[in-house]
């Protein structure tokens, strides 16, 4: 037996490793199942928390519609109740119709599958081309726009993030229809100006512009709630 000591020295080191490999093993185990249902946990939570938010600025918003309705309907002057109309079309709270274009944007049809990526990209349509023909209507007069049923106003945005392009928060996807109101002959016009910003889409057959005697462009839906700014009080004498 003693010259098999070092069998029970063999045998005991071997119980020890086994032990710390099962206890390692273990200790990964509980760390996994501890800690990976955190991040859909975690993100179920924030969703949570955006829609909740979501759903309280759209009851705001209505809340606001319904107490203005309230004022407008109480007796005012003609002049003032054509004066707020005005406001209200210019702020775009409020549908509105009238002669203008459509135009519509989509990828490329001549692109092929081995071009290379760069020359693919030129084939189809990025935020910053739908930013181009909207700021060349606006300067052309145009009176209200609205890409994919979203109205523009003053603080909209149209921006790419990632594989979708957002107008006002929401997710749009080509064909990007761009309605306007103005002037159906000057609105069309502008975009056909030579080296403009929709020259090399109609070379590439990206966009489509038709002519229309009555065209609707819906309201605003987002939030309108401003936290920061606030009118300049006028002094009088």
């Amino acid at each position: 037996m003693r010259g098999k000591a070092w069998v029970w020295q063999v045998t005991a080191l071997c119980v020890i490793l086994g032990m710390l490999t099962a206890l390692s093993l273990k200790t990964q185990r509980l760390a996994i199942e501890t800690n990976e249902p955190t991040r859909p946990a975690a993100l179920r939570a924030a969703y949570r928390i955006l829609k909740t938010q979501n759903v309280e600025l759209e009851k705001e918003l209505s809340d606001y519609k319904v107490r203005l309705e309230r004022m407008v309907k109480r007796p005012q002057s003609k002049d003032f109740q054509r004066l707020f109309d005005e406001i209200k079309m210019i702020a775009g709270t409020v549908a509105v119709h009238g002669p203008g274009i459509v135009v519509v944007l989509r990828d490329s049809p001549l692109r092929t599958p081995s071009e290379s990526q760069e020359v693919v990209n030129d084939h189809i349509i990025h935020d910053y081309d739908i930013r181009g023909i909207v700021n060349d209507l606006f300067v052309a007069g145009a009176e209200a726009i609205s890409v994919n049923g979203q109205r523009l106003i003053a603080t909209s945005s149209i921006r790419c993030v990632g594989p979708v392009v957002l107008v006002n928060s929401t997710q749009v996807a080509p064909p990007f229809i761009i309605k306007v109101i103005g002037k159906p002959e000057t609105l069309e016009g502008a975009l056909k100006l030579p080296m403009g910003t929709a020259d090399a889409l109609f070379l590439l057959d990206m966009i489509e512009v038709t002519k229309e005697p009555d065209i609707v462009v819906p309201a605003y839906t987002g939030s309108t709630r401003f936290n920061f700014i606030k009118p300049v009080a006028h002094k009088t004498d």
